[in-house]
């Protein structure tokens, strides 16, 4: 592999550090933080890490990076009747996600209309107004485009929340059904749609 320039080795020791502990691969935001940078500086040094080949970007995985190294599998798999649980979705403030491979569940594949969709625990109380509580299992189908009023899966800066999105001009507003949350409001060129939400799946 290439060389790294001093920065980047130190990015790259700071998230595998991170990696090695157990922890999710390291947010933007946190990268940012950590360094000094702005969130723009550090996505910079992880497209150098990943075209060095240090780190690899995720295909099918909810969290946008994991170390080349990694001895986990990438294989997401999904038949007609099990899913995976792959992650945890903050109904709440964006915050990074621990990618979960040894939990699964089965379920009718077709209930949820077909194709290819994430099953995502949610962490929070935010969209309870939707029925949707902490520790139900999210049915995300994977799709960029949405419709006006569907609850979605985000990505901001490489972390995810469940939310709805109000556009305004370059704005976009992340709208939760719980009172007791703000609305919050990013940049609409941050946003990235992961899918929306096709049922919930509740263990009672």
């Amino acid at each position: 592999m290439q060389s790294l320039t001093k920065i980047q080795q130190a990015v790259f020791d700071y998230t595998r550090k991170a990696q090695k502990q157990g922890m999710p691969f390291p947010s933007l935001r946190e990268i940012a933080s950590r360094f000094g940078f702005q969130h723009t500086t550090a996505r910079f040094h992880l497209k150098a890490l990943e075209k060095k080949g240090y780190i690899r970007q995720r295909a099918e995985r909810v969290s946008a990076y994991f170390m080349a190294e990694d001895s986990l599998t990438e294989d997401f798999q999904m038949n007609n009747a099990a899913f995976d649980l792959i992650a945890k979705i903050p109904a709440g403030a964006p915050s990074p996600v621990f990618d979960e491979t040894r939990e699964s569940f089965t379920v009718d594949h077709d209930f949820f209309g077909g194709g290819d969709i994430l099953s995502i625990r949610v962490n929070g109380d935010s969209m309870m107004g939707d029925s949707i509580a902490d520790g139900d299992i999210a049915m995300i189908k994977r799709q960029q485009e949405a419709n006006k009023g569907d609850v979605l899966a985000l990505r901001i800066d490489g972390e995810i929340t469940l939310k709805r999105v109000r556009l305004e001009a370059d704005q976009a507003h992340l709208l939760s059904s719980n009172p007791e949350h703000p609305v919050r409001q990013v940049p609409a060129r941050d946003l990235e749609i992961l899918g929306k939400l096709v049922g919930i799946v509740r263990k009672v």
